[in-house]
């Protein structure tokens, strides 16, 4: 996956893209690619254990989602910390960083475990984040229910629970086109950070301050709660299901704030730099994190 960041950030550096080109990749991967793949992931054989490790999964997720806007509202009040912050420090990139990572770790049948993640947060982005940085009469139910990674979701689990399969040419396309998000994604990411000011986004301590709590603190807070409730003692395949969120947990910025933070014009590029830095960090959390998951539960 590095290599492929490296061949997004040599392109630019090259003179062969310009880094701005990477918000068309950005449009195909949310309206195209994605929806592609989170149909694709459903279309898996329904059994009573794949359901049950889809609503643990949900449920954490909400749950999860809950205590850090809670935390976060206090950091709001004792540290002071703005809209473009706040939003940095709870809301993840789960979606397409963490796919194409689940996807070439644990194989592409856990997918289906990540689509309970982007669909609670779907619900917050249009909710609390809209609200966060654009106030709160910007708030839109409709794009919740039109947006279509929502409308895909519907779609796969109406395919799942009825155990139909996407018919010749359309699952074949459907496929190929969902498999291409792991490079794509990979690939904008370095187009960005080839065009990105990194020497003033790591002078800054605020900066340091929202990485270090979205990539180890917040995540901490995960295991903390499963170490404690012992679940995934209890229920037999909550580890393995429960390890796919502690992974989307723990990813970078979502990408989504710097692009509420553009369309409200609310210190975008302030989270620009935010997101970028947290991404080149996470190379060196994510695979920490994950051994501490590994390790203590």
């Amino acid at each position: 996956m590095m290599l492929m960041i490296l061949m997004g950030f040599a392109i630019v550096k090259l003179g062969i893209v310009k880094s701005g080109q990477s918000a068309l990749l950005s449009a195909i991967t949310l309206y195209i690619i994605v929806p592609c793949m989170v149909i694709d992931a459903f279309q898996i054989d329904y059994s009573p254990e794949k359901f049950s490790g889809l609503m643990l999964a949900a449920a954490f997720a909400l749950v999860m989602h809950l205590v850090f806007i809670w935390i976060s509202k206090l950091l709001e009040k004792t540290l002071h910390i703005n809209a473009v912050e706040k939003c940095s420090l709870i809301y993840s990139n789960g979606g397409n960083l963490i796919i194409p990572l689940v996807s070439a770790l644990l194989g592409k049948d856990q997918i289906f475990y990540c689509c309970a993640f982007i669909v609670v947060q779907l619900c917050f982005f249009w909710t609390h984040t809209v609200s966060s940085i654009g106030g709160r009469g910007q708030m839109s139910i409709k794009k919740i229910v039109t947006n279509p990674n929502m409308l895909a979701a519907a779609a796969g689990l109406l395919l799942f629970f009825t155990n139909t399969k996407l018919p010749g040419i359309l699952g074949t396309t459907v496929k190929s086109v969902g498999g291409v998000i792991g490079p794509v994604c990979m690939i904008m990411i370095g187009m960005i950070m080839a065009d990105a000011d990194l020497k003033s986004a790591f002078l800054s301590k605020r900066n340091w301050l929202v990485c270090v709590g979205r990539l180890i603190i917040y995540p901490s807070l995960m295991i903390l709660a499963l170490f404690v409730t012992r679940i995934t003692h209890v229920i037999p395949f909550a580890k393995d299901v429960l390890m796919i969120l502690f992974l989307a947990i723990s990813a970078p910025v979502a990408a989504t704030v710097t692009q509420m933070a553009d369309l409200f014009d609310n210190d975008a590029q302030r989270a620009g730099a935010i997101n970028v830095m947290s991404v080149i960090l996470s190379i060196i959390t994510l695979p920490l994190m994950l051994e501490l998951y590994q390790q203590l539960l």
